[in-house]
């Protein structure tokens, strides 16, 4: 038994790893593809916007799937169309049928990505069990960035850029193999919520239009008036959706939910948390790259311990959790953030490969202690039946947050000089400060029962 439960984790952190590792190792492919289908640079955006979109668009939906229907099948279902268009974009003849392959793949993604981290909820019940799971799934996701910039490099440069697409083929495979065998179906007993289509459409609608909007703030001309009418529409769009959701008989995400202190703030800390780390990749692989003048595969060695900054922070962080609660462990891991960037700003940036390497490590640590730390604090004030809801919820958070930080740094690093590094540096740690009182105030010790679905709609105390 212990065997098999083992195993389960190791599939389902697998899948959440490439997810994380497709994002960053197509990105080092960018420059291969742009040569290979001579793309001008607003249509290269598109194979990193065409999955960003479906992923942040449907995650919600895929969320309220793992709740519906039975996790299994959603989750095989999702592997089977992340993986057969992984397929479709290495042997895409043309860029249309490489963003669309990128779209498919976000959607994959989008049912993947809360359904594995709902079945890691299910799978480990008790406590302290469940913490030790969820640090093991949160740190190896997290290493799957740093893997993905080192990968995407080799297989770019030996064997072709399609490989970033076709790694994934085997990997899929295996897990399909791997999931149909480890995996029990469990359908939902009573009677089965009515999917919220009206629901999902709007937050669909609203989480594409927000991403499309923050995509094009960077635009090299207007980039701020292009991006005003997909911004002012994903508003628009999201209050459409809380009157739908007020009215609807089973909510997508019923509003109540957002009463629950714990999981509001779990979800703040860890978008605000992204967003910085966002902002130091984008920033970083930049300084290492046009300032110090390093290749992408050093820069990808360079970036090597942040990947091993970010074990230490899930390891400690899931030890941290149990002995001193979500907002200590948070706050201790913010401040490695913090600290770290400010190594990277006082000595890293003004030309140390060394100091940037170890203050980078030093924040990894606080990335992946606060993924870590706000993934339990988020999945433990929702009971069984909302898990899929509380990991949509939360990866949802982190894909705005990824989107945001890179629109922060793409505007405040548009000269491409150091002392726009540098500024994009400073606003990283005062976010990192908000994020310290966002979860100071509100990642306190839960106390009691986890919070039904009728608590979560607001229908019982």
């Amino acid at each position: 038994m212990q065997r098999r439960r083992a195993a389960i984790l190791a599939l389902l952190a697998t899948t959440q790893l490439i997810g994380v590792l497709d994002f960053s190792i197509v990105n080092v492919a960018l420059p291969s593809i742009e040569r290979q289908f001579d793309l001008p640079p607003d249509q290269l955006q598109w194979v990193v916007s065409a999955y960003a979109l479906t992923l942040g668009g449907f995650l919600l939906l895929g969320g309220r799937m793992a709740d519906v229907f039975d996790r299994k099948l959603v989750f095989m279902v999702g592997l089977m169309v992340f993986t057969a268009a992984s397929l479709a974009g290495g042997l895409a003849p043309s860029a249309n049928l490489v963003f669309i392959a990128r779209a498919v793949q976000g959607l994959g993604g989008a049912l993947l990505a809360p359904t594995a981290l709902a079945l890691v909820t299910a799978e480990f019940v008790e406590r302290d069990e469940r913490n030790r799971a969820l640090s093991v799934f949160g740190t190896v996701a997290a290493l799957g960035f740093t893997a993905g910039v080192i990968l995407g490099g080799a297989l770019t440069g030996f064997a072709g850029w399609r490989w970033v697409f076709f790694v994934n083929v085997p990997i899929g495979l295996v897990a399909l193999i791997a999931a149909a065998r480890l995996l029990r179906p469990r359908p939902r007993k009573g009677a089965r919520p009515r999917l919220d289509l009206a629901g999902a459409i709007f937050a669909t609608a609203a989480m594409v239009a927000l991403v499309a909007g923050l995509s094009q703030v960077t635009a090299p001309s207007g980039g701020w008036l292009r991006a005003g009418a997909p911004l002012a529409l994903a508003v628009g769009l999201l209050a459409g959706f809380v009157a739908v959701e007020r009215s609807a008989a089973d909510p997508l995400a019923p509003l109540g939910v957002f009463r629950l202190r714990i999981l509001t703030g779990a979800n703040i800390v860890a978008g605000l948390t992204i967003v910085v780390a966002s902002t130091l990749a984008f920033t970083l692989t930049l300084v290492v790259q046009r300032v110090m003048g390093y290749s992408p595969q050093l820069t990808g060695l360079a970036f090597l311990p942040a990947g091993l900054g970010g074990v230490v922070g899930g390891t400690v962080a899931g030890f941290g959790v149990r002995r001193a609660g979500f907002r200590w462990t948070s706050v201790a891991a913010l401040t490695a953030l913090a600290t770290g960037t400010v190594v990277v700003l006082g000595l890293g940036v003004s030309g140390s490969i060394v100091w940037l390497a170890a203050g980078y490590g030093l924040a990894g640590v606080g990335i992946v202690g606060t993924v870590v730390a706000t993934t339990i604090a988020a999945t433990s004030t929702l009971d069984g039946n909302r898990q899929g809801l509380a990991a949509g919820l939360l990866i949802t958070s982190q894909q705005v947050g990824g989107a945001v930080g890179a629109a922060i740094a793409g505007v405040i690093d548009a000269p491409a000089n150091l002392s726009s590094f540098e500024i994009s540096l400073v606003v990283a740690i005062a976010i990192v400060a908000g994020a310290m009182a966002v979860a100071s105030a509100s990642l306190r010790a839960a106390v009691g029962r986890p919070a039904s679905a009728g608590d979560a709609s607001g229908e019982a105390a």
